[in-house]
């Protein structure tokens, strides 16, 4: 260590010392000198080599205070160098020969920077602490900058393939609802307290008769009206809150209707089936009105005209169909409503419209 640090000191003094650049380049210099002689030393371990870079750096810190106090460095004196001394029988002993030309380690001085170059990045005082020099540092701060980077990348991809999965599942989700393989409405509903009508009359079905279990598809759910369509000068308009919404419907005279499209899937599906039609609906607080309900299947047959009381309660009514084994449906199909029978405009809340095989 004194080799290396006699080498700082001729360097220094042959060249500009005052200059804090070139201090600086001397000492980048003699630490990668020392660095590539621990990396050529097999014989040391980590904690030696720690060791001899403390002291490196102790070494650098003395020279440059003394550089900073006095503008110069003193020069390293070279030590004399005793030459082993061969053994004589004579009782008077050889002087020990001097050698004033011993070879001490050298750095090259960097020469002083031209006028008009660019500031150096290292013209700044050196300090030694537990820091390596500036480009042992910015080369790490590359390495860990590249490495947040690709981290960062990586993330982002992760992100990226989470939402096209997520996109992925609703898609799917949204196509099964419009196949009708999902029931888009829930089969919830509460059951029926009111008086439902059975099939080919206005009479409700006796308590117990709606089927507790079996498969409900959905034909009409408000948030969905592309399948609703009116006539003369009826009227339907989505309304309610977030907990529930329906579409309330207004028949001002018995030829105003509003239609509900039975797809063609469906029918397809009740063909030979005898089928439970199920209409949610009420009307607005303390009024009660009269609704007219009827269908037309196509080569299917209908349902006939019905009617039914309607409260400011939501209840369910029902309408039983036998659809023959025999015909197959020719397009799709339609159920008709007219909100007020008594052609005084009073209006009926459809909250929703399903229907269920119960064969």
């Amino acid at each position: 260590m004194e080799a290396i640090e006699q080498a700082i000191r001729n360097a220094l003094a042959k060249a500009d010392a005052k200059n804090p650049a070139i201090r600086q380049k001397v000492y980048e210099s003699a630490w990668g000198a020392h660095e590539r002689s621990l990396a050529a030393n097999g014989a040391l371990d980590d904690a030696e080599r720690n060791e001899r870079r403390e002291r490196l750096k102790i070494a650098i810190t003395r020279i440059e205070k003394e550089a900073q106090v006095t503008g110069s460095v003193v020069p390293a004196a070279p030590a004399p160098i005793v030459e082993p001394r061969e053994p004589s029988l004579s009782a008077s002993r050889a002087e020990p020969r001097r050698n004033d030309a011993r070879i001490e380690p050298t750095i090259d001085a960097p020469a002083a920077p031209e006028l008009g170059a660019p500031e150096l990045a290292a013209d700044r005082p050196f300090t030694a602490g537990n820091e390596r020099p500036d480009y042992v540092q910015k080369d790490r701060y590359r390495r860990e900058k590249k490495e947040r980077t690709e981290r960062k990348k990586a993330k982002g991809l992760t992100k990226l393939l989470i939402i096209l999965a997520l996109l992925v599942v609703a898609i799917a989700v949204l196509w099964m609802v419009a196949t009708g393989i999902i029931n888009s409405k829930p089969s919830s509903v509460p059951p029926s307290t009111g008086n439902p009508a059975a099939s080919g009359s206005h009479e409700p079905l006796k308590e117990g008769q709606l089927p507790t279990e079996g498969t409900w598809i959905g034909i009409f759910d408000p948030s969905d009206t592309t399948q609703v369509s009116v006539s003369g000068r009826a009227t339907a308009n989505i309304d309610g809150d977030q907990v529930q919404k329906y579409l309330r419907i207004k028949s001002p005279s018995e030829a105003d209707e509003i239609s509900f499209q039975v797809g063609e899937g469906v029918l397809q599906q009740l063909a030979g089936k005898t089928a439970l039609f199920d209409i949610v609906a009420r009307t607005p607080d303390g009024t009660s009105t009269q609704m007219a309900v009827s269908c037309d299947f196509g080569n299917l047959g209908d349902c006939g005209r019905k009617r039914y009381d309607v409260s400011d309660a939501s209840k369910e009514y029902l309408v039983q169909v036998d659809f023959p084994a025999d015909k197959k449906p020719s397009g799709n199909g339609v159920i008709r409503i007219n909100s007020d029978i008594s052609q005084a405009g009073k209006v009926v809340d459809i909250v929703a419209i399903r229907v269920q095989i119960t064969n």
